[in-house]
């Protein structure tokens, strides 16, 4: 019986083929979403379609959709590409203050300045965050994000005495949250404030949640 034979070539080759698809395929998908953040920043949301996104990044209409499910995607995945790297900018910035709210506003500087520079783009992620339903396997990472940055700033903050110790990490971030979310939709969604104004108002908020509103002396209480 003859051997088997053995193409040694091929299973030499296979693996760097492989290799070589998917940096094509991380390229391309690289391409699709850089070309769908500029095209939202200059347009909108709406104003972006499919057509332009695919023919900006050089792919086909159809090849698109083999990488996102619809526009909607495209907008999570640009968000999630740059989050990243404003978490981490704001994340330094918050480990060197000496309180909480000026430690959650440096964490989230480095977006409010993202907003500031482009407000087309950034209407329409607040508008997907707080307007829409909710999709924990698309939305779900950035949320859960988020809430940890915040978390661990209150945590620290709670160790230093400024939280109550009844009250619980969880309960406090989702107090300081719910002013950045009230405030900077009044800035990029109705316009109700300026930058400026929104920033002040929000640390002013973010002061009270620390204070309460009640009497500062125990015994008046």
């Amino acid at each position: 019986m003859a051997p088997i034979a053995v193409d040694e070539h091929r299973s030499e080759k296979s693996p760097a083929g492989d290799s070589r698809r998917a940096r094509n395929r991380e390229s391309k998908r690289a391409r699709i979403v850089e070309a769908a953040r500029s095209l939202f920043a200059e347009r909108g949301f709406e104003g972006a379609t499919a057509r332009d996104i695919s023919r900006r990044a050089g792919v086909a209409t159809g090849t698109l959709f083999l990488y996102v499910e619809d526009k909607r995607e495209l907008l999570f995945l640009v968000l999630a590409a740059d989050a990243t790297r404003l978490f981490e900018r704001g994340a330094r910035a918050a480990s060197r203050a000496r309180s909480l709210p000026e430690a959650l506003l440096a964490l989230f500087g480095p977006f409010f300045d993202y907003y500031a520079e482009q407000p087309a783009l950034a209407r329409s992620i607040l508008e997907e965050l707080f307007l829409r339903p909710h999709e924990p396997e698309r939305m779900g990472a950035f949320s859960r994000e988020h809430a940890s940055h915040l978390a661990k700033l209150v945590a620290a903050a709670k160790e230093r005495g400024e939280v109550r110790a009844d009250v619980s990490v969880a309960s406090a971030t989702r107090a300081c949250f719910a002013h950045y979310a009230f405030w900077v939709q009044a800035w990029l969604g109705s316009g109700q404030v300026n930058r400026v104004q929104f920033e002040t108002r929000l640390r002013e908020a973010l002061a009270l949640q620390l204070t309460g509103l009640g009497p500062f002396h125990g015994a008046d209480r």
